[in-house]
């Protein structure tokens, strides 16, 4: 891939309104895998009103993937422009997670196959880290992923969210031809596990139609 110049990076990221990326990381930014294992799952669990820890732990992944769009298959589809991943960090506010940009570094013109294999670079590790089935967290992966034109605004990327749906590790994890309680949404063939948060019901998306009893 040919390198992109620090300024196409920045121009690129400064577009995206939804969970953008800070391109000026503090000293409390550190490696996502520095992140994680100092604790992040049991913040968002105190966050979230003292769940079981593996409802922190399918957050976490929920969390990266749906923040990692922005810096993949956003600003790939919509400028052309795929960030260098080895330059990510991430920090949290009690649980709250934010990406940030420690080198401005990126490439242009991405092939499908590269934007899939930077994904997997952040992601494979991240799900390897914790018990929790690979499935339901991949599971969490493919439905964010399925989220983007919608959640973006951005139609352009629908090509490129079809695309990477028909691969391993998220092929087969959603269920278009299933309407979910949301219409318009491809239906989960897991579950998160957000029901377990206190006070909480079923994701629209969900494989359950209703939480089931604990």
């Amino acid at each position: 891939m040919e390198r992109a110049a620090p300024g196409q990076v920045v121009d690129a990221l400064t577009r995206s309104a939804v969970w953008p990326v800070d391109l000026a990381p503090g000293a409390g930014f550190v490696p996502l895998a520095d992140l994680v294992a100092g604790g992040l799952a049991e913040r968002i669990c105190t966050r979230l009103g003292e769940p079981p820890r593996r409802v922190g732990e399918s957050a976490v992944v929920m969390g990266v993937a749906s923040r990692l769009w922005s810096v993949t298959v956003v600003s790939a589809a919509r400028d052309g422009v795929l960030v260098d991943v080895e330059a990510l960090v991430g920090d949290d506010d009690e649980g709250a997670l934010v990406l940030g940009l420690a080198q401005p570094r990126g490439f242009l013109d991405p092939t499908v196959e590269e934007v899939d294999a930077a994904i997997q670079r952040v992601l494979q590790p991240l799900v390897e880290s914790f018990d929790l089935s690979p499935h339901l967290l991949w599971g969490n992966v493919a439905a964010s992923l399925h989220a983007v034109p919608r959640v973006h605004d951005l139609p352009a990327a629908e090509p490129l969210v079809a695309d990477l749906l028909t691969r391993a590790p998220y092929a087969g994890q959603l269920d278009a031809s299933l309407a979910g309680p949301v219409a318009g949404r491809a239906r989960r063939r897991t579950c998160c596990l957000f029901y377990l948060v206190p006070g909480a019901g079923v994701c629209g998306d969900c494989v359950f139609d209703v939480a089931p009893r604990r």
